[in-house]
């Protein structure tokens, strides 16, 4: 009897232990998908799946379609190496203060490597709407960006851009968006104008 009662705590510590992991495991990632991005303080990828998901949810025809905005900032890289990571990336932190500013209200910023940046823009009625977004968004890039004093760094913003449609996903907008920037940045890399 008493080799019986050994066993069934052994498995009662077993499943606790389990348990436990099975808990720290669910609160990592937690704190993960609500981390945000430590140079910008802007979300990050897992965060804007999220909120991705919640858009499209409510997108409707009373709502409005949603529309997602893949941003890159071409030259970034050539600060980088000509000036220093520390330079850059005071650079990509202004840049996604001009971002943030030039958003419409409700619309969300989020970082998601280096040099892009995507923008989740609900409440489209009109199928121009996400070309007016993006070329304010563009225009934000007119004024070299100014990291430090005396240093003037000109970016160039590609963006592309997807609108939602019955089918969409969080992940199949966001890549149809960067493969649209990509494009972009492609047919400029071809006709000599690289930002």
């Amino acid at each position: 009897m008493q080799t019986i009662k050994l066993e069934e705590s052994q498995d009662v510590l077993v499943q606790t232990a389990a348990v436990v992991a099975a808990q720290r495991q669910f609160a990592q990632r937690l704190r993960q998908r609500t981390v945000a991005d430590p140079l910008t303080g802007l979300p990050v990828r897992s965060l804007l799946i999220d909120r991705l998901e919640l858009a499209l949810a409510a997108a409707g025809p009373a709502t409005g379609r949603l529309a997602v905005l893949s941003c890159n900032l071409d030259g970034i890289t050539v600060l980088e190496d000509t000036r220093g990571s520390a330079v850059a990336d005071a650079a990509r932190a202004e840049a996604a203060g001009r971002l943030v500013g030039a958003v419409r209200q409700g619309d969300v910023v989020a970082r998601i490597s280096a040099q892009t940046f995507i923008l989740l823009c609900p409440g489209i009625q009109a199928a121009e709407d996400p070309q007016r977004i993006a070329l304010r968004v563009a225009a934000a890039f007119d004024e070299p960006l100014r990291p430090l004093p005396g240093v003037a760094h000109r970016v160039r913003l590609s963006v592309g851009v997807a609108l939602s449609g019955r089918a969409s996903t969080p992940e199949s907008l966001v890549a149809s968006a960067n493969e649209a920037m990509t494009s972009i940045r492609h047919e400029r890399q071809g006709s000599g104008r690289h930002g």
